[in-house]
């Protein structure tokens, strides 16, 4: 008996330890987190539940994720969720399967936007690419295509 519990244990708690978090932060929190500077290029993503768009551009990142190296691009993903859909945020997250930070704002109202862009109205999906220069270079609609989003990754890149 012991010998068939111990694995299954083990295994119980390797799936929770691989298990992704995602960190309710404040506006001022995100600020912080995007003017950091770690080296490293980072896509941010801002997406709700109920946006459509958003919704469908997403399997797009995560194909972009899974084909870049851990150290190229830091992916980060913004849910602009009310708080009382936070059960509805981590499902959809599971389901699409999206990897990299993963971020619900806790904000209530609008005031946030003009310090993360001043050009973006705070329509969704939006999405910075902050580059190890400190560059950045906004996408302010969704990504029709997977090779839209690698396209804008890579001549972001390459300037």
């Amino acid at each position: 008996m012991k010998a068939v519990l111990l694995p299954i244990l083990f295994i119980l708690c390797m799936k929770i330890s691989v298990a992704q978090e995602t960190n309710v932060i404040s506006p001022d929190e995100l600020v912080k987190t995007l003017s950091s500077n770690n080296g490293k290029t980072r896509l941010v993503n801002f997406w709700a539940t109920w946006c459509k768009p958003c919704v469908d551009e997403l399997p797009y990142f995560v194909k972009a994720a899974g084909e870049r190296k851990a150290d190229d691009v830091e992916f980060i993903f913004v849910s602009v969720d009310f708080q009382s859909q936070h059960n509805q945020v981590l499902e959809k997250e599971k389901q699409l399967g999206l990897k990299g930070s993963l971020i619900h704002l806790n904000a209530t109202g609008n005031d946030w936007i003009d310090s993360v862009d001043k050009d973006w109205s705070g329509a969704i999906p939006y999405t910075l690419l902050i580059l190890p220069n400190g560059k950045r270079i906004s996408h302010y609609d969704q990504f029709e295509t997977y090779e839209d989003l690698r396209s804008f990754i890579n001549n972001a890149n390459t300037n």
